[in-house]
């Protein structure tokens, strides 16, 4: 099997489940994270997802911009249920993550039923809002920048696989959680952290927690319901696609499947290639890029080449 952790960057301690421990990180009060953000106004909305959602604040100690992540803990209890690893154990592996590609975790509030996580603002929004949700007045990411952002997504990955301790599976590879910092420099967010693989057995629900993602997942997760890094790199391989082609991967028919028939016989690699691009990106580094996201599925019996 090819070293697809390695391969990826072509293109381009222990925990402490006591969460009043935490040194890394600054433990924020309910009432700073709401004057931060406007008690969470409607205007610092940044976005919302399945898990919660993100305002962007401004810490009145220090007027340093940042990102509140708030999460309801019953929206996500089942994810770390069945597994040996609590939410404050979780946070403090957050906190023990330093990457040029992570987006840094810089402090917590636990209030109630519901966490605050805070984070680095990142200005530029996340690769969804330039690759999927771009407005009609906005230029498109060009070709090279969408290489740096891929090269760079790889790099962060490659940390959690085989640098962090422990190494974790982020397991919710997607554009709307790669984040882009000034000079679209990309950086991993909104991972799970898991230190482990999930349950073969489906007693914890995951599958059901997971089917709206199930097109993001490796073929192992929905056969066996586990998540591993191997499942990451799938992940990876099908936004590396997305880069590529500027197809969104859930919209039918899914998009391997899409670029399969667009690759089939003889036909020019080249049908691939984003029509935003206009043509501006040199074939071999479509080529090249394009050879990566096929070996990737190639080891699921799902390639797009030859």
């Amino acid at each position: 099997m090819a070293n697809i952790n390695s391969g990826i960057l072509r293109i381009g301690g222990s925990s402490n489940s006591d969460a009043e421990d935490f040194t890394a990180v600054t433990k924020f009060t309910f009432h700073e994270l709401a004057a931060a953000t406007g008690n969470f106004a409607p205007e610092s909305l940044l976005g919302e997802g399945k898990y919660g959602r993100t305002f962007r604040g401004c810490l009145k100690s220090s007027g340093q911009v940042v990102a509140v992540r708030q999460v309801n803990e019953q929206s996500i209890s089942n994810v770390y249920r069945y597994l040996d690893q609590s939410m404050s154990s979780t946070i403090h592996l957050h906190s023990l993550l330093h990457h040029p590609n992570i987006v840094d975790m810089i402090g917590y509030c636990v209030d109630g039923d519901q966490i605050f996580f805070v984070y680095n603002f990142m200005p530029l929004g996340s690769l969804k809002d330039h690759l999927h949700d771009l407005p009609p007045n906005k230029k498109p990411l060009d070709w090279n920048t969408r290489m740096k952002i891929a090269a760079g997504a790889a790099k962060g990955l490659k940390y959690l696989h085989k640098k962090s301790d422990p190494q974790v599976i982020h397991g919710n590879i997607k554009p709307s959680n790669i984040l882009l910092s000034e000079g679209y420099q990309p950086k991993l967010s909104d991972f799970l952290g898991f230190k482990e693989r999930i349950p073969e057995s489906d007693e914890s629900n995951h599958a059901r927690i997971f089917s709206s993602q199930c097109y993001r997942h490796a073929p192992e997760f929905y056969m066996k319901f586990k998540l591993t890094q191997q499942s990451d790199i799938y992940s990876f391989g099908l936004v590396l696609l997305e880069l590529i082609s500027g197809r969104m991967a859930q919209i039918r028919p899914s998009l391997i499947e899409w670029a399969k028939r667009k690759l089939v016989g003889d036909r020019e690699f080249t049908t691939v290639a984003d029509p935003l691009l206009k043509g501006h990106y040199p074939e071999q580094g479509l080529y090249q890029a394009l050879s990566l996201a096929a070996e990737v599925k190639t080891q699921y019996g799902m390639g797009l080449m030859g």
